[in-house]
C-alpha cells in the first residue's frame, strides 16, 4: 500500500465535486495529499510526481497540463464557504495555481484563509490511502469512498454512513434525473464491485459494504440510506499515523 495519504478538514465532505471526472478526482487528491501541512507556502511539483502518484495513465506534456487545467478550472467553479456568528465569505481552495509547460511543474498554494482545510484539522478530519481512490474508476464511486471514510471507527476498522437521501444525491452530485433504480445500478452496485474487488496483490478496500434504504412512513419512498462498510482484517494502520500522518 502506498505511502500517500490524503488529510482534510471534513467541512470539504461537504463540497460535492461536480461535474468532475474520474481523471480530475486522481488528479485533486493527489495534490491535496502533496500540500497537507503545507500551510500556505507555495509548492512547486514535477507533472512526473502528480502522474505517478494520480497514476495517470495517458501520455504527452500537452494531454497532461490540459487536464490539469480543466480540473482547476472545475475547482474554481465550486463553492468553498467560510462561515462563522459574524461573516459569510466565499472562497477559493487555492490561491495560486499555476501550469508551467515549459518546465513540466505545478505551482500551488493553500488560500490562506483557507489553509485549515488541509493543515488546522484536529479531530475533525477524514483520511485515506490515495491509492485506494485511484484504483476506483467510477467518480461515483470515488466521491462515495471519501464519504464513507468520514465515518471509518479507527479500532474497528468498521464504519456506518446514515444519510437523508435527499443529502446523499446533493453530496454525490446525482441528477434529479436519476430513480433510485438508476442510483441502485449505477452507484450502489459499481461501488459494491470496486469495494470489495480483490486485486492483483490479494488486496481489498472494504471486506464489505451493504446498504440499507429506509422508506418515509407516510409514502413508500426511500427517505435515508443507512450504508455500513469494513476494511479487510488483515489491513492494518498503526493508530499513530491516524493522528501523526505520513
Amino acid at each position: 500500500m502506498s505511502n500517500n495519504i490524503v488529510r482534510y478538514n471534513n467541512g470539504l465532505n461537504g463540497v460535492a465535486l461536480r461535474k468532475f471526472s474520474s481523471v480530475d478526482m486522481n488528479l485533486f487528491w493527489a495534490i491535496c495529499s502533496k500540500m497537507k501541512r503545507k500551510q500556505t507556502n507555495k509548492e512547486v511539483f514535477t507533472f512526473s510526481e502528480i502522474k505517478e502518484i494520480s497514476k495517470y495513465k495517458a501520455r504527452g506534456i500537452e494531454l497532461f497540463a490540459n487536464d490539469v487545467i480543466e480540473m482547476a478550472d472545475k475547482l474554481g467553479s465550486l463553492a468553498f464557504y467560510f462561515e462563522d456568528e459574524h461573516v459569510w465569505e466565499r472562497l477559493n481552495l487555492f490561491q495560486r495555481f499555476l501550469v508551467d509547460k515549459e518546465n513540466e511543474t505545478l505551482t500551488v498554494q493553500v488560500n490562506e484563509q483557507f489553509e485549515f482545510i488541509l493543515n488546522s484539522i484536529g479531530s475533525n478530519f477524514t483520511r485515506f490511502e490515495l491509492e485506494n481512490m485511484t484504483k476506483l474508476s467510477s467518480s461515483y464511486s470515488k466521491e462515495l469512498y471519501r464519504q464513507l471514510m468520514q465515518h471509518r471507527d479507527r479500532n474497528t476498522k468498521k464504519g456506518a454512513w446514515f444519510v437523508k437521501a435527499d443529502d446523499f444525491r446533493e453530496l454525490l452530485a446525482i441528477p434529479d434525473s436519476y430513480r433510485m433504480t438508476d442510483i441502485d445500478r449505477q452507484i450502489f452496485k459499481v461501488a459494491e464491485k470496486e469495494f470489495t474487488k480483490t486485486d492483483d496483490s490479494g488486496n481489498q478496500i472494504f471486506s464489505s459494504f451493504r446498504v440499507e434504504k429506509v422508506k418515509a412512513r407516510s409514502r413508500n419512498k426511500i427517505s435515508s440510506f443507512k450504508i455500513y462498510f469494513a476494511e479487510p482484517e488483515t489491513f492494518k494502520v498503526p493508530l499513530h499515523n491516524w493522528l501523526e500522518d505520513n
